[in-house]
């Protein structure tokens, strides 16, 4: 597991782009009227529409998340590159427990099941699937730590725009992370599962433009992100491209593109990681009828200067991420 400690930063900088934003549009206000008659009518003629996440109180949002990376390092002195390779999917769900007094909304994630394979070359090193027996941990040091994140329980605070103003049970978290595991998977999960982190999860309404936008409007989002390998700067353009049939919904269909860069380096894992060329690229589908993004696409591709104390590595990185709602919001 020691190697391990060198796909940490990556790992932990990939949950972070999950639901990355925050517009710097002032938040859009709740309507009084029937949101879906007003779409209807949007998406009809063609006319602005309002693109804001809208949690119906009393509902739960069951969510799948599948995520994959590739990272080649060039190591010195060395002829063969370096190749790790991860998995992760998480399947979770949001639910929308009451409407705060300032229009926005007391939310609470619970994760329900995970499954992550890491390899270094043809070597795995670590294999674990939540759905198998509790009797098959043995084989995964690993195993105990994620089997600690099932059914924990984060809650976030909203505004009225969607953004998350404060969160709670992150401290209760870190601790079932904490008591399980040895120091190296400890160290890995309570930085995976960081509140820094966690808080993207919560943060759907942070990308929208908080404006009526048509087909062809374009809006930029600009964030410095915390990372244990220091603060990342997200710059992104979102472009309403038209309207989609998404399954059996009308969704609106938004590209973006953009960069990730490293704006400070910290050496905080042990490393200096320095992204010196950082492309993204996505997509996402968008229900105004429901009041939520449906599904969404991110491309990332970066070029990292890795420095320790005795060498200095290049790696070529790349991330798959795929974020879905599952058969639509159900009562709880």
């Amino acid at each position: 597991m020691k190697k391990m400690g060198s796909i940490l930063p990556i790992v932990v900088m990939a949950g972070s782009l999950l639901s990355s934003g925050c517009s710097k549009s002032k938040p859009v206000a709740p309507s009084s009227g029937s949101s879906a008659d007003a779409t209807a009518a949007s998406v009809a003629s063609d006319d602005p529409v309002e693109m804001r996440i809208h949690w119906m109180v009393g509902r739960k949002y069951p969510l799948r998340m599948e995520l994959t990376q590739s990272t080649r390092t060039e190591m010195p002195n060395q002829a063969k590159l370096l190749i790790q390779d991860v998995k992760l999917n998480q399947d979770f769900n949001i639910a929308a427990l009451k409407e705060l007094d300032n229009g926005g909304r007391q939310l609470e994630l619970r994760f329900e099941g995970e499954q992550m394979k890491v390899s270094q070359g043809d070597q795995p090193m670590l294999r674990f699937d939540s759905a198998q027996s509790p009797a098959q941990d043995a084989r995964d040091p690993a195993a105990p730590v994620l089997r600690a994140v099932l059914d924990a329980r984060i809650q976030y605070f909203t505004d009225a725009g969607g953004k998350v103003e404060k969160m709670a049970g992150v401290d209760e978290l870190t601790k079932r992370i904490t008591a399980t595991g040895r120091p190296q998977e400890q160290a890995m999960f309570n930085q995976m599962f960081s509140e820094d982190t966690l808080k993207r999860y919560g943060s759907f309404g942070e990308a929208m433009p908080g404006h009526a936008v048509k087909i062809g409007d374009s809006w930029r989002l600009r964030k410095d992100m915390p990372s244990p390998i220091g603060i990342l700067a997200l710059n992104l353009k979102y472009t309403f491209q038209n309207w989609e049939q998404f399954g059996d919904r009308k969704c609106a269909h938004v590209e973006a593109e953009g960069e990730l860069s490293s704006k400070s380096i910290s050496a905080a894992t042990g490393m200096m990681v320095e992204i010196t060329k950082g492309k993204i690229s996505g997509e996402f589908w968008y229900d105004p009828a429901l009041g939520m993004i449906v599904e969404t696409h991110n491309d990332l591709d970066l070029t990292l200067k890795i420095t320790t104390r005795a060498q200095s590595m290049t790696s070529q990185f790349s991330q798959k991420t795929r974020l879905a709602l599952v058969d639509g919001p159900q009562h709880f």
